[in-house]
C-alpha cells in the first residue's frame, strides 16, 4: 500500500518554504478497546504512507482521503469500534492559523510582551525569553546553547538553581527536554510554563528549589520551525534521509537498544546508526556533564495523559529494578493533577500498556544515562479539535502538568 504520487506531493510541498502541505479532506478515526490482538493488526499500518498515528496508544489515527475506505474496511473486519472524530484535519489547521494571525495584530496593537500562554511561542520567542530571564535573574538562572541542529540552529538549555544559575554538585538533578517530536506544541509551552513559575515566582516554589533543574524547552528546533511554516503535522527532524524523504525520529535515535530501520520515509525512522543527530548528541552530552548527579528524567511528550516508565523496548515488558518507586511516583502525580482540577492520568510501562519501541530517550535515560528515575509524560491533547490544543486551553494544560513537575521534585 504505497502510494508514490502522495510521496512526491509531499517532497516538492516541502521543498518550497512558503507553500504548506495540506490535509485537506484528511480524516481522523478515534479507535476504541484495542486488544492486543487488534494493536498488533493496526500495527502493519504505521509506515504506509498517508498513514498517521497521532498518539502512542493508536487510539487516533489520521487517514489519506484515498486509504479511508480501505481503512474503514480494515477496521470493520478486524471488529475494532471506530468513529469519525474530524471529518477534515485541514480546516482544524486552518482555524489555528487564523487565531494565530489574530493574536498577532492583537499583541502588535497592545504593545504586550511574549510572556503569556494563549499562544504557541516560536523558538525566537522561547530564546529570547530564556536569555531575558538569565540577565534579570543571575543568582538563578544561567542560559547556554548545548549543541546545533542539523540545519545549523541552537539548542538551547536552561539551568534554574538557587545555587547562582550553575548546578551544584552537591542536589540531584531532574533534566527535562520538550519538543523532541516537533509537533507536540503542548509539550514545549508546559515546559516554558514551568520555567516561568520556577523563575518568575520562585518564591512560591522553594520546595522544588531542592533540586537543580536543567531544561531544554526545544530539543528538535528545525522540525519545530517547520511544523510552523511547512507541515504541522511534522515530528522527526530535517536530516535528509532520502532524494523523497526527511527526517529521523529523534525518540528512536538513542543508543539504548537501538535498532535500525528499512523505511526511509517512516514517522518512526530511527536513522542509519544509534545517536547519529546533533539533537541528540546535544542532549546526551549535556546528560553526561551531570552524570554523578543525575537523578530524575522527563520527556515532555503529547499526548495520551500518561505517565510511563521505561523500559519500552521488549515485550513481555522488562520493568526498570525501581519499577515499584516509579509507579508510587506516578500516582502521587497523577493525584496532585487530579487535586488541581486536571485530567486522569494513566500510569504504567510504556511496553505494557501501549507497544515496544527501541531508542527511546527514556530507556537511555535509565539503561546508560545514569538516572535514578525516568518517565515520559504525554500531556492532554486536542481530542477531536485537532492533534495538539487549541491555543486557549494552553494553560489549563501547562498548569496540570506543572502539578507533575512538582510532585515529583519533592519525591526526590
Amino acid at each position: 500500500m504505497k502510494f508514490a504520487g502522495i510521496l512526491v506531493l509531499l517532497a516538492v510541498a516541502v521543498l518550497v518554504a512558503a507553500e504548506q502541505v495540506t490535509y485537506r479532506d484528511y480524516k481522523v478515526y478515534k479507535l476504541e478497546f484495542i486488544t492486543r490482538e487488534q494493536q498488533a493488526q493496526l500495527k502493519r499500518w504505521e509506515d504506509v504512507e498517508g498513514v498517521d498515528f497521532w498518539d502512542r496508544a493508536g487510539h487516533r489515527v489520521m487517514i489519506h482521503p484515498e486509504l479511508q475506505q480501505t481503512f474503514e474496511k480494515f477496521l470493520v473486519a478486524n471488529k475494532i469500534a471506530h468513529e469519525v472524530i474530524i471529518q477534515d484535519v485541514e480546516a482544524t489547521i486552518e482555524a489555528e492559523r487564523r487565531y494565530d494571525q489574530e493574536y498577532k495584530k492583537s499583541k502588535a496593537a497592545l504593545g504586550r510582551s511574549t510572556v503569556d500562554f494563549v499562544h504557541f511561542w516560536r523558538t525566537q520567542e522561547i530564546y529570547d525569553y530564556m536569555d531575558g530571564l538569565a540577565a534579570s535573574y543571575p543568582n538563578l538562572v544561567s542560559v547556554e546553547v548545548i549543541g546545533y541542529s542539523r540545519e545549523n540552529r541552537e539548542i538551547k538549555s536552561i539551568t534554574i538553581t538557587s545555587s547562582n544559575g550553575q548546578v551544584s554538585g552537591s542536589k540531584p538533578v531532574i533534566f527535562i527536554d520538550g519538543g523532541v517530536h516537533a509537533r507536540e506544541w503542548a509539550g514545549i509551552m508546559s515546559v516554558v510554563y514551568l520555567i516561568h513559575e520556577l523563575v518568575e515566582h520562585n518564591s512560591e516554589y522553594q520546595d522544588m528549589m531542592g533540586s537543580d533543574w536543567v531544561i531544554v524547552p526545544v530539543a528538535n528546533p528545525d522540525g519545530y520551525e517547520f511544523s510552523h511554516t511547512s507541515n504541522r503535522m511534522w515530528r522527526k527532524n530535517r536530516f535528509p534521509s532520502s532524494i523523497l524523504c526527511t527526517g529521523i525520529d529523534l525518540n528512536r535515535n538513542f543508543a539504548y537498544m537501538w535498532s535500525s530501520g528499512s523505511n526511509l520515509c517512516s514517522d518512526t525512522y530511527p536513522g542509519t546508526e544509534p545517536a547519529s543527530e546533533p539533537e541528540t548528541q546535544a542532549l546526551v552530552s549535556l546528560m553526561n556533564r551531570y552524570r554523578n548527579n543525575l537523578s530524575l528524567y522527563l520527556a515532555v511528550h503529547t499526548y495520551g495523559n500518561m505517565i510511563l516508565y521505561p523500559f519500552g523496548y521488549a515485550w513481555p515488558f522488562i520493568p526498570v529494578s525501581n519499577a515499584a518507586e516509579h509507579i508510587a511516583m506516578g500516582e502521587k502525580a497523577k493525584a496532585a493533577v487530579l487535586a488541581a482540577g486536571g485530567p486522569s492520568y494513566v500510569v504504567g510501562n510504556s511496553a505494557e500498556i501501549l507497544y515496544t519501541a527501541f531508542g527511546a530517550s527514556d530507556d537511555y535515560a535509565l539503561g546508560l544515562g545514569g538516572f535514578t528515575y525516568g518517565f515520559t509524560l504525554e500531556l492532554t491533547g486536542g481530542g477531536s479539535q485537532g492533534f495538539d490544543l487549541p491555543a486557549s486551553q494552553i494553560q489549563n494544560v501547562a498548569h496540570a502538568t506543572f502539578q507533575i513537575f512538582r510532585s515529583m521534585s519533592n519525591d526526590i
